[in-house]
């Protein structure tokens, strides 16, 4: 009995731990720290879909390839970082973000909806917040266990 509750508190521990990642990945904290290094008008030109689950977290992703028209004057293809933009969207003030990164092989800079605030307290509080909550959780299960034991021990 010991050990199921041991194994059922690091389910919960690891479930908390995911949420909290996919918050983490959801609020782009790295992303954050890096100037905005040109800002434009998308036009999505298609998507794809991830998920439900995928290494950006739970739930479906949209990964989509926009046209765009920078301030710039310069007018290019790129790939917009997961959850960015829909197959809905017609046009969508943009930014780039880290003029010399590349990332998730599309060959362009991070590019993220112009409304789209990434936050280091935001994206951290995630990580900590969900990591906290399953190991509460964690602590309670074992808690629980240990509480019927002594009970059980009292009664013999």
């Amino acid at each position: 009995m010991k050990w199921v509750a041991g194994l059922f508190a690091l389910a919960i521990l690891g479930c908390g731990a995911l949420l909290g990642m996919t918050g983490f990945s959801a609020y782009e904290p790295t992303a954050a720290t890096t100037a905005v290094a040109d800002r434009g008008v998308a036009r999505v030109a298609g998507c794809t879909s991830r998920g439900p689950v995928s290494r950006h977290g739970f739930g479906t992703w949209w990964i989509c390839q926009a046209d765009v028209e920078w301030e710039s004057g310069t007018r290019t293809r790129v790939t917009a970082e997961p959850g960015q933009l829909t197959p809905a969207d017609k046009e969508v003030p943009v930014v780039q973000r880290g003029e010399s990164k590349v990332r998730n092989g599309s060959g362009n800079p991070p590019v993220y909806r112009a409304d789209f605030e990434p936050s280091v307290v935001l994206g951290l509080g995630s990580l900590l917040g969900g990591v906290g909550i399953g190991g509460i959780g964690a602590l309670a299960v074992l808690g629980t266990v240990a509480s019927r034991r002594k009970k059980a021990q009292e009664r013999e």
